[in-house]
C-alpha cells in the first residue's frame, strides 16, 4: 500500500503551530517576554516578567519611536548609546530608531537578493536544479509579459521587471522569519513611495528614449493640443500615489490583522493561516500587481 506524502502546506503548517506553541509555553501566557539580544558586550537569552497590553504592543510595532518617546526609555537596539546618538542626529530623535530598523531590514534584504542571484548563478548547469527551475519559470513568465506588453524589441526590459518583482517578494515574505526586530520595509511608506516614484522615472526616461524629449514632453506642456495638459500633470502624480500606497496598504494592514488577532487567541493555530494568507499569498500579489503596473505604465507611454 503506496502511502500519501505529506503536503508542503501541512508541513509548514505544523512547523508554525509548534513554533508557536512554544512561545507560547516560554513566556508563560504573555506574562513573560523572551529577550534575545546582546546586553553589555554579552549574548543574552531570558524570560523578563512584563505587563502585556495590546495598544501597546501596537504602538512598539508599528511607531516604536513614538513607544520610546511614551515610555522614556534609552533604545537598546542600537547596540550602543553612541550609536543611537549618531542616527538621532541624523535623522532626528522623532525617527531615528524607525530609520535605523528600516535601513537595517532594506540591507539584509539587499544581501538576501544578492546572495540568491550568486547562488543561482553558481549552480547554472544544462540539467538544472530545482532552485534553477524555478528562476526560470520566474524569468519566462515575466519576459512573457514584457514580449506581450512592449514587444519583442523590448525585451531587455525583463531583468528590470524580475528584479522589482523578486525585490518586493523578499520583501514581503521577510517579516515571516520569527526573528526579534525583523519586519516587512514595505509596511513603511517611504519604501513603496520610493519604489512608485523610481517606476514612473523609469516610464518617461523610456519613453524619451523611444519618442524624443519634446514629442514626449508636449504630451503635457501643449495648451493647444491639450488644454487639459495640468489634469495629465496630475495624473502621472496619482499613478505614484496609486502603485505605493496601494502595496503599503495592504502590507501594513495585514501585519496589524495579524498582531492583533493573534494577541486574542494567544498566538495558537489561527495565526498560521493568517500568517500564510497575509504573508505569502497577499505578500506575492500585492508584489505582482506592483510589478505588473510599472510595466503597464511603460507600454502605455511607448505606445504610438
Amino acid at each position: 500500500m503506496v502511502k500519501k506524502k505529506k503536503s508542503p502546506m501541512l508541513k509548514i503548517f505544523l512547523i508554525f503551530f509548534v513554533i508557536e506553541l512554544i512561545l507560547v509555553f516560554l513566556s508563560g501566557n504573555f506574562s513573560k517576554k523572551l529577550e534575545i539580544g546582546f546586553d553589555n558586550g554579552k549574548f543574552i537569552l531570558r524570560n523578563i516578567e512584563q505587563h502585556y497590553d495590546l495598544q501597546e504592543e501596537i504602538t512598539e510595532e508599528f511607531q516604536i519611536d513614538e513607544h520610546y518617546k511614551q515610555t522614556g526609555e534609552i533604545p537598546r537596539i542600537y547596540g550602543s548609546k553612541n550609536f543611537y546618538n549618531f542616527f538621532k542626529n541624523i535623522f532626528g530623535k522623532a525617527t531615528a530608531i524607525g530609520t535605523f530598523q528600516l535601513l537595517r531590514m532594506l540591507i539584509i534584504v539587499d544581501l538576501v537578493l544578492l546572495l540568491l542571484a550568486f547562488l543561482i548563478k553558481k549552480t547554472i548547469a544544462k540539467r538544472p536544479s530545482k532552485p534553477q527551475i524555478i528562476f526560470e519559470l520566474i524569468y519566462s513568465s515575466f519576459e512573457e509579459f514584457v514580449v506581450e506588453t512592449l514587444g519583442e524589441a523590448k525585451k531587455n526590459f525583463t531583468p528590470y521587471i524580475v528584479t522589482i518583482f523578486i525585490f518586493l517578494w523578499i520583501c514581503n515574505m521577510i517579516g515571516l522569519i520569527p526573528i526579534p526586530g525583523f519586519m516587512e520595509p514595505t509596511r513603511n511608506l517611504n519604501v513603496p513611495l520610493g519604489l512608485g516614484f523610481f517606476a514612473v522615472i523609469i516610464v518617461h526616461i523610456t519613453a524619451i528614449k523611444v519618442k524624443g524629449f519634446w514629442k514626449h514632453i508636449q504630451n503635457y506642456i501643449n495648451p493647444v493640443k491639450n488644454p487639459l495638459f495640468l489634469l495629465d500633470i496630475v495624473g502621472e502624480l496619482s499613478k505614484v500615489v496609486s502603485i505605493s500606497f496601494r502595496l503599503f496598504g495592504n502590507i501594513l494592514g495585514g501585519a496589524i490583522i495579524i498582531l492583533v488577532v493573534s494577541s486574542l487567541v494567544k498566538y495558537v493555530v489561527f495565526p498560521v493561516g493568517l500568517n500564510l494568507f497575509f504573508g505569502v499569498f497577499v505578500g506575492t500579489i500585492q508584489a505582482f500587481v506592483f510589478t505588473m503596473l510599472a510595466l503597464t505604465y511603460i507600454g502605455v507611454e511607448i505606445a504610438e
